[in-house]
């Protein structure tokens, strides 16, 4: 006759095992961990999306610009 502590501490140690593979796997599935994303001064590559604003260039208003500004068409509801 086996002994009940023998196999509850058989089972015990099968659950955690189970356990450990389960996160093994899910931890190499994952992937290696994302790198930050380097910094891209240039929005002229066309197919290529982003969520953050690009760095303003305050030398682009010069005041000979603002002078020149024409306001810019807005829809009408015709």
């Amino acid at each position: 006759m086996t002994r009940p502590w023998l196999v509850m501490l058989a089972a015990g140690g099968a659950v955690v095992l189970v356990v450990l593979a389960v996160g093994v796997l899910a931890v190499r599935r994952s992937g290696p961990a994302e790198a930050p994303a380097p910094a891209v001064h240039s929005t002229a590559d066309p197919g290529t999306t982003s969520s953050r604003l690009p760095v303003p260039d305050e030398s682009y208003w010069t005041p000979e610009r603002m002078r020149s500004a024409q306001p810019a068409p807005m829809p009408t509801d015709d």
